[in-house]
């Protein structure tokens, strides 16, 4: 019962957290031994228990098991500890034990997942591999004599802005590697089949995530992708296009720019040259990128706020019963997170594990006084309810800042008509450059959606 209770409540708490989305079928069925990139600690193993279609118990550093809030989790989902020279090098030898668990997982049919980078980090590229994975997959295909079926399956998780609430998540899930065509080479050399599957490990997770060799470039990637699809119709205005669908595109343009550093090191200073003006003119204009507005039809945009506000009022009522109920485990879940001062890349782990602590125990406690005063039917309904009043809170919380925006970018755009004619022009001037620096790509790397 405990552990049914605590994957319902991992499961709701990554898709309230975040809108995630996902790329390919989930896991596949069998032993299967998933890999995975590591941008956002404790929350990267949520993301593939929620999307993976299958449970997947976590390989997580041992430390981890003792906390109060994540150990129980973390074992109520089948969870393995690993054991880490930096954590605990006197505890290094139980490693073998958990070896031996995550083989034995693997030949009854489970899936298990595990972070070939041994740390979750914020770099914009992945760190070199550590060897556990491939070891772990071909000593499991060893002792069952080659005949397992075991697979490897990349997963690449993608974050918009990780430590945001409702920001957009996306899990990438590749193509399995199966593990049994290493045989010959591990009869031969144990080592140089580790080393090999390991770096075809990375190649696989190569083809399913991002990597930029620096955060300008990651910058400057992801503007390229945005004013592409918006210029050449590729993408709806404000960039509300999902995540999964920009991302092709963004590994694109990465590779061309890449190559372009290479090749032409003047030619991709002036782009960043072009992207510094772009990005002045923007703060100048006082929008965000993904705002730069367009030109207006008056009879549009009284329709368009029109129908916000008709949606706003409709949801008002319970979005302020939503707000208020809510109010307190929210705020304590940001007041704490904020006292504890997290590094970026753990931000997210800590919301959520506080608000997975907070917002439950709030909607006992409220439930139980509710029960005592008015009776257990009174209760009941409220603990039916408050989840359905505080999606209604955070629908009219998107609507009414997206509205707000809207409304504060028309008019400063109608005060300042010379920036922004100033800024369609550096757009097009962004686009021409962009088509040099794509010339070389496969037009459907850059095309994802219909016109």
């Amino acid at each position: 019962m405990f552990s049914w209770l605590i994957t319902k409540l991992v499961g709701q708490a990554v898709a309230v957290f975040y809108d995630v989305e996902r790329i390919g079928t989930g896991v596949a069925s069998g032993p299967v031994l998933v890999t995975a990139n590591h941008p956002n600690a404790l929350v990267d193993p949520l993301v593939i228990f929620h999307t993976g279609g299958r449970k997947v118990r976590p390989l997580a550093k041992a430390p981890l098991f003792g906390h109060f809030i994540v150990g129980p989790a973390l074992k109520a989902l089948g969870g393995l500890p690993v054991y880490r020279k930096e954590d605990s090098p006197d505890q290094m030898h139980m490693n073998a034990r958990t070896f031996d668990a995550v083989i034995d997982a693997l030949r009854s049919g489970q899936a298990v997942q595990i972070y070939p980078e041994g740390k979750s980090h914020s770099e914009p590229s992945m760190a070199p591999l550590r060897t556990g994975a491939a070891r772990i997959a071909l000593l499991a295909e060893d002792r069952a004599d080659w005949s397992l079926g075991l697979r490897l399956q990349p997963v690449g998780l993608t974050y918009e802005r990780k430590p945001f609430f409702r920001s957009r998540a996306v899990a990438a899930y590749g193509e399995p590697i199966r593990v049994a065509g290493y045989r010959d080479r591990y009869r031969d050399d144990r080592r140089n089949a580790v080393r090999t599957l390991t770096d075809d490990i990375r190649k696989a997770l190569l083809e399913v995530t991002l990597q930029f060799e620096t955060n300008e470039d990651r910058d400057l990637v992801d503007l390229a992708e945005r004013i592409w699809a918006r210029e050449k119709g590729e993408a709806k205005p404000r960039e509300r296009q999902e995540l999964s669908r920009r991302l092709p595109r963004i590994r694109a343009f990465a590779r061309a720019y890449a190559r372009l550093r290479t090749e032409d090191p003047e030619r991709a200073a002036r782009l960043r040259s072009v992207v510094r003006r772009y990005q002045r003119t923007v703060t100048v204009l006082g929008v965000r990128e993904g705002d730069v507005p367009s030109r207006y039809r008056l009879s549009r945009v009284l329709i368009y706020a029109l129908g916000q506000l008709a949606m706003l009022l409709f949801v008002l009522p319970a979005a302020i019963v939503g707000i208020l109920f809510w109010a307190a485990p929210y705020q304590v879940t940001r007041y704490v997170t904020m006292r504890i001062n997290p590094k970026h890349n753990e931000i997210a782990t800590y919301k959520l594990t506080l608000g997975l602590l907070a917002f439950p125990a709030w909607l006992g406690l409220i439930s139980a006084v509710v029960i005592f005063f008015l009776g257990v039917d009174t209760g009941l309904l409220i603990a039916r309810g408050a989840p359905i009043v505080g999606l209604a809170a955070i629908v009219w919380r998107a609507r009414e800042e997206e509205l707000r925006e809207d409304a504060r970018v028309f008019f400063r755009a109608q005060r300042r008509h010379k920036t922004l004619d100033r800024l369609h022009a550096l757009r097009q001037d962004l686009v021409r450059h962009f088509e040099e620096v794509a010339k070389d790509l496969d037009p459907t790397e850059i095309v994802t959606v219909e016109s």
